[in-house]
C-alpha cells in the first residue's frame, strides 16, 4: 500500500514538474486575446488611407488682426485636442479592445494619458535606444514575426495604445469644412470619429490630416485613435534615437470655407544687386463643396508687423471650379528692398494674407 501511494505521488510531481515544463516554454502570444493584427501595418504600399494631401502650415482667420498675429493655434476656426485622453495599453494587437471606438464602449474604469507625449516615458512598455539596426526580428515587410529572445519586442511583440476623449465643434463652424491634424504620431495608428472609421496612417514625423465634416457634429463629438509601437514604416525609421510610440505632438482640429487655400508656396528671388526682390505666390484653390464655385479674383498683401510694405498690387483670377475640383493660382509682386535675412542680422518673417472676394483671409 505504502508503495502504490509513493508511486502515485512520483507521478503527480512528475505531471505537475510537466506542466510546469509547459507553461515556461510557451509563447507571450498563447495568453492574447483573438483579435485579428490588421494587414495594413505590414503593408509598405500603403501609407494612409484617406488622408489628405500634404501641404504648408496655413489656417483661415476670422479677420485680418487675428491674420496678422499669426499664431494659427489661436485662430476662431481651430480648436486644439491636447490635453488628458483615456488611454489602454497592451503589449500585443491581438490583446487590443477592439471596439474601443463604439460611443457605448465603457472607458470610465481607463487610466488617462497627456497628449503629446511618449507612453514609454509614462510608464507603459519599454523606451529602447539604439543607434543603428532594428529592435524587431529583420523580415521586412513584417513587424509581427518572432524575434530572439532576449528582444525586447518578444515579449513586447507590437504594443498599442488606444486613445479616446470627447471635442466640441462650435456651431459656428455650420457649413465649414472641418480637418483633423495630427502633427506627429508613431508609428502608425488608425482613426474614428463618432464611432466611424476615418482612415489610417504611417510617416510619423509628417503631419497627417483627415477631411472629417462628414463624420462630425455641431456640440460633443468623439475621436479615438489606435496607434501601433511598429509598423511598415519602422523599417525607413531606423535612426540613432530612443525608440519612443505615441501621439507626440499637437492634435488640432479646424473649420475651413468650402472654397480655401489648400496650400501654397511662396519664392523669393532677389535681384543682381541683391537689392530689391520679386515675389511669386502659387496657391492652390479647392471646391470641397457641392456647388459650382464662380470665378473670383483673390489678392495677396504683404505686411511688416501690422504696416502695409510699399509693393506692386498682387491678383490673380481663380476660375469656375466644379465640386471637388483645384487649380493653381499665380500671383506676383515687385518688393522695394525688403529688409534681408542673415544669421548675423535675423529678421522676422514677413506676413503675407491672402483675401479673396468674401474677405476671407488666410
Amino acid at each position: 500500500m505504502k508503495t502504490r501511494s509513493k508511486l502515485l505521488l512520483s507521478f503527480i510531481a512528475l505531471f505537475l514538474a510537466g506542466l510546469t515544463g509547459n507553461c515556461q516554454n510557451l509563447s507571450p502570444k498563447d495568453s492574447l486575446g483573438g483579435a485579428a493584427v490588421p494587414p495594413e501595418i505590414e503593408n509598405p504600399e500603403i501609407l494612409g488611407i484617406n488622408k489628405e494631401p500634404a501641404h504648408a502650415s496655413l489656417m483661415p482667420y476670422a479677420n485680418l488682426n487675428e491674420a496678422l498675429i499669426a499664431n494659427r493655434h489661436a485662430s476662431s476656426f481651430c480648436r486644439s485636442l491636447n490635453g488628458m485622453w483615456k488611454f489602454n495599453w497592451v503589449s500585443w494587437p491581438q490583446a487590443r479592445p477592439v471596439d474601443f471606438y463604439k460611443p457605448e464602449f465603457n472607458v470610465s474604469s481607463w487610466k488617462e494619458i497627456p497628449v503629446p507625449s511618449n507612453w514609454q516615458i509614462l510608464g507603459y512598455g519599454t523606451p529602447y535606444y539604439r543607434n543603428n539596426g532594428y529592435i524587431i526580428k529583420k523580415d521586412f515587410p513584417h513587424v509581427m514575426s518572432t524575434p530572439p529572445k532576449n528582444f525586447t519586442a518578444y515579449e513586447e511583440r507590437n504594443p498599442v495604445g488606444s486613445y479616446r476623449r470627447d471635442f466640441e465643434i462650435p456651431a459656428e463652424w455650420s457649413g465649414r469644412q472641418v480637418f483633423l491634424t495630427f502633427d506627429g504620431v508613431d508609428a502608425g495608428f488608425f482613426l474614428w470619429v463618432n464611432g466611424v472609421k476615418v482612415g489610417y496612417s504611417v510617416n510619423s514625423r509628417n503631419a497627417a490630416e483627415f477631411d472629417i465634416t462628414k463624420y462630425v457634429k455641431p456640440g460633443k463629438n468623439m475621436v479615438a485613435v489606435e496607434v501601433y509601437r511598429f509598423t511598415s514604416g519602422t523599417w525607413l525609421e531606423d535612426q540613432d534615437m530612443w525608440r519612443l510610440s505615441g501621439i507626440f505632438r499637437n492634435v488640432t482640429v479646424w473649420g475651413a470655407p468650402k472654397e480655401h487655400i489648400r496650400d501654397f508656396f511662396i519664392k523669393t528671388d532677389l535681384d543682381a544687386q541683391y537689392r530689391n526682390a520679386t515675389e511669386e505666390i502659387s496657391a492652390k484653390i479647392k471646391n470641397y463643396g457641392n456647388k459650382v464655385l464662380k470665378g473670383t479674383k483673390i489678392s495677396a498683401v504683404l505686411y511688416d508687423g501690422k504696416n502695409v510694405m510699399k509693393t506692386d498690387q498682387a491678383h490673380g483670377d481663380i476660375p469656375d471650379l466644379q465640386p471637388g475640383e483645384e487649380a493653381v493660382v499665380t500671383l506676383t509682386c515687385k518688393v522695394e528692398n525688403p529688409e534681408k535675412w542673415t544669421a548675423e542680422t535675423p529678421k522676422s518673417l514677413y506676413n503675407c494674407s491672402y483675401i479673396d472676394r468674401w474677405k476671407k483671409h488666410c
